[in-house]
């Protein structure tokens, strides 16, 4: 019996125990429970702040990329204006340029036609001269006609006047000639009359023959160089050099009588032979 109380005993603990169990299952199970919604309702809450994260970046991706773009749309809105400013400057400048040579042409323009009105007024002028020109030139050549008409008749007066002037020259040189030659006797019919005088006046004849011989020695010497014997000729007076004094005149342009100053030629000096 007693063992059957202690059964009993353990029988109604073990189902304490058991009701005991099942209560905490039950509240593990409620707990679970409420712990699998809690974990549910914080996966879902962690996919809905995965969701807005991703949608944030991708929102920051977003906007990264157009400020990206507009800095990139900006630097390139920036160096087309500089390039639109450089280029408006250098259309500014040619067009100043433009202007510049516009004007130029413009002033040009006005010379041109200021040339032009004078070109205009002188070529009058000038077509009015040569009108007047052309009448004196009719005139002039009438005139010339007339002139050489009496140019002629005088050409020849003329011919005929240096005709007689040259008939009178060779006349006068030859009367010059013949006067030369007569003071050339005269002087020399005057050394003869005094070595005549000398004769007389010497005692001896040995001084007279050496009188004599000097001036027969003095007239066979040339009398431009004073040392050499005559033995040229100029055809054109008859005065008589030595051959080379004749011909050093004639090369050196000296060609004159030295006596006479008759002009000579290269054909008018000779070679002049006196002996035996």
């Amino acid at each position: 019996m007693r063992k059957i109380k202690q059964l009993e005993d353990q029988t109604h603990q073990l189902q304490k125990q058991v009701a005991t169990h099942k209560q905490e299952e039950e509240a593990l199970l409620n707990e679970m429970e409420v712990t699998g919604q809690a974990f549910e309702d914080m996966q879902e809450q962690n996919s809905r702040l995965l969701q807005q994260l991703r949608e944030k970046d991708d929102a920051n991706f977003k906007l990264m990329t157009e400020r990206i773009k507009s800095n990139q749309l900006h630097k390139l809105a920036r160096e087309e204006k500089d390039t639109l400013r450089e280029q408006v400057q250098a259309l500014s400048l040619q067009i100043e340029a433009m202007h510049t040579a516009i004007r130029k042409l413009e002033e040009k323009e006005r010379f041109l036609q200021t040339v032009l009105t004078n070109a205009e007024k002188e070529l009058h002028l000038r077509n009015q001269a040569m009108d007047l020109n052309k009448r004196k030139a009719i005139e002039s050549a009438q005139s010339a006609a007339d002139l050489k008409l009496h140019l002629e008749k005088y050409h020849a007066q003329m011919k005929e006047a240096q005709q007689v002037v040259a008939e009178k020259t060779s006349s006068l040189e030859a009367e010059a000639y013949k006067t030369k030659r007569l003071q050339e006797e005269i002087a020399q019919l005057r050394r003869k009359t005094e070595r005549m005088k000398k004769i007389e006046q010497a005692g001896t004849l040995d001084e007279v023959m050496l009188e004599e011989i000097r001036e027969y020695k003095e007239t066979l010497t040339c009398p431009s160089c004073k040392v050499k014997r005559k033995d040229a000729v100029l055809t054109k007076c008859f005065h008589v050099f030595c051959w080379d004094c004749l011909r050093t005149r004639y090369e050196t342009r000296q060609r004159k009588c030295p006596k006479c100053n008759a002009a000579f030629g290269a054909n008018d000096y000779h070679r002049l032979y006196l002996g035996s």
